[in-house]
Formats: structure tokens, C-alpha cells, sequence
């Protein structure tokens, strides 16, 4: 069995004119969110055993939240540059390359490629764009990540910050 939790990240500061926006940073209500959905995940029993993230600045600030709450070790967090704005197929092809001890996997990234991805896994049309700190925790009875195809994976989860409770 193999799950995996899908997160975008906080909201992030705006990007000036000649700011990167690879640096953009988690703002005051994106800090605030990852905050939040980082304990609600440790609620729910969110218990990644492996953690990729983009390296950008608001997705690696949004992984660290999540480690720190789930009691992930930060030094673990693997950063993955293939992961910056990457879409569903490169996602996808990440994933497949994971070890296959792993069992779950926590994807920290960006849209629209983490939506297209969970809505591929779960072959579920109506899964919508993620809004920042959104996430999805997905599961499949497979024995390894490269057997990872589309419509393999149940939906367990979908929650949004402040939505007032489970989306599915």
C-alpha cells in the first residue's frame, strides 16, 4: 500500500517587477496557513516517511512547517529542482523513481502541476485547483512507486485552510 499527500504551498509575497519569483517567500497568511494545515495533517495522521519539495523559497519553507509538525527530520527533507513549477508529468515520473520502501510520500509543490496531478492519480475530474496549503492524501494498493498510474489511487483526503472541515 502506498500513499501519498499532495501540498501546495502558502501564499507568497508578491513578486515585484524585478524580483525571482524562485525567491518569493511564504507571507504573513502563508506562514499562518502552512502553520495550519501542518497540524491539521498531524490530526488527520498524515506520517510521511519521505518528504520532496521544490526548492523554492515558499515550498521549502511550507515542507519545513509540515516536518516539523509530523516529526519528520529536517536534514531528510529531500529538495528536488525538477519539482519547481514542474506539471504533472514530470510529477509523476519523480514519483515513479521514489524507493519503493517508501510508503508514504509527502509532494510539496506548485499549480496547476500538484491539481493535475492529484486529479491523474485519483482519476477524479472533480478534484479543483488547490488554493495555497491545499492538500490531497491519496492512496493505492501498490507495491512499488514505478507501477504509479493514472486512476490507480483513492481520494482520502482533499482539505483547504479554513475551509471549516473535510472536503471529501
Amino acid at each position: 500500500m502506498k500513499q501519498i499527500t499532495i501540498l501546495r504551498h502558502g501564499h507568497a509575497e508578491k513578486q515585484d517587477g524585478d524580483g525571482e519569483d524562485f525567491e518569493r517567500r511564504l507571507d504573513k497568511r502563508g506562514r499562518r496557513e502552512a502553520e495550519q494545515m501542518a497540524e491539521l495533517a498531524h490530526a488527520l495522521g498524515v506520517r510521511p516517511d519521505h518528504i520532496l519539495t521544490s526548492p523554492a523559497a515558499r515550498t521549502l519553507s511550507t515542507a519545513k512547517e509540515f516536518a516539523r509538525a509530523l516529526g519528520f527530520p529536517l536534514p531528510k527533507i529531500r529538495h528536488d529542482d525538477r519539482l519547481y513549477l514542474a506539471e504533472r508529468a514530470a510529477l509523476a515520473a519523480i514519483l515513479r523513481a521514489v524507493p519503493a520502501a517508501r510508503r508514504h510520500v509527502l509532494l510539496v509543490g506548485h499549480n496547476p502541476g500538484v491539481s493535475r496531478l492529484a486529479r491523474w492519480l485519483s482519476g477524479d475530474d472533480a478534484i479543483s485547483d488547490f488554493p495555497p496549503a491545499g492538500l490531497c492524501t491519496l492512496q493505492a494498493d501498490l507495491g512499488s512507486w514505478a507501477e504509479l498510474d493514472a486512476g490507480q489511487f483513492e481520494c482520502l483526503q482533499l482539505r483547504w485552510p479554513d475551509d471549516g472541515g473535510p472536503r471529501r
